[in-house]
């Protein structure tokens, strides 16, 4: 019988060849709280189901719901899922979606936005190699927190990092759920749905990985709300799809 693991992950990213990176939720959690700092928060790379059974393959014996879920995972979906460990290599035997927030990359960007730039600078003052940021809206309003980092020398691309969990991008949104939770409705007018919500469930957010084109730093911005008027403007400016 194959060793199966059960537990909460989130969807770092899609890879070209359909692969799925998922990251342990308990061992970043342990991690962002100090409970151990040495947790393992490299990714595991999941297959995704065949598009057509194959009665030939090893590949688990899935229901059509749980495949039509899988098939539809996005960046930053968090799932209650279990995998079948063949060896180093995992397969899905079930997965429900619990949380829709989304992680969208921007490789080359252009126009980077002045509070980017702003904390860079304030970095760079400091002589540190990252630096943070609440942002806020009109109403001045918290809205977002923007991290920056230095970029590396080569070999090391600090932005496909991220996307590939080499750095880890989910201390960051740990952070983000554990400080700026009660922030969430500032950038939305829909206050019934917040109220509504599970207050144990943070808020699904915006998760923007940008490296700019002509900027010696690489951005995370994280925005508390997914479907406020912020995350539409970041993914208009730069070229991203609706969510």
């Amino acid at each position: 019988m194959e060793p199966t693991t059960t537990g909460r992950f989130r969807v770092l990213d899609r890879r070209p060849d359909g692969t799925i990176l998922l990251v342990d939720l308990a061992e970043a959690t342990a991690a962002a709280t100090g409970e151990n700092p040495d947790a393992d928060l490299r990714p595991i790379a999941v297959t995704p189901p065949a598009v057509d059974d194959d009665p030939e393959t090893d590949a688990p014996d899935l229901g059509a719901e749980t495949a039509d879920t899988i098939r539809s995972l996005e960046p930053g979906y968090v799932v209650e899922a279990e995998l079948a460990w063949d060896d180093s290599d995992a397969a899905f035997l079930d997965c429900t979606i619990t949380n829709r927030t989304r992680i969208q990359y921007a490789d080359g960007v252009t126009g980077l936005f002045e509070k980017a730039q702003e904390t860079w600078h304030d970095a760079q003052v400091a002589g540190e190699a990252m630096n943070s940021a609440v942002t806020y809206s009109t109403g001045k309003e918290p809205n977002g927190v923007v991290y920056v980092f230095a970029k590396q020398d080569p070999p090391r691309d600090l932005f496909e990092e991220f996307r590939t969990g080499a750095t880890p991008i989910e201390p960051l949104i740990q952070r983000v759920n554990a400080t700026h939770d009660s922030d969430d409705a500032a950038d939305t007018d829909d206050v019934a749905s917040t109220a509504d919500s599970d207050a144990d469930d943070p808020a699904e957010r915006a998760v923007f990985v940008l490296n700019p084109a002509d900027e010696p730093f690489v951005v995370v911005y994280i925005v508390f709300r997914k479907d406020g008027m912020l995350a539409q403007t970041v993914r208009d400016t730069y070229g991203l799809p609706a969510v």
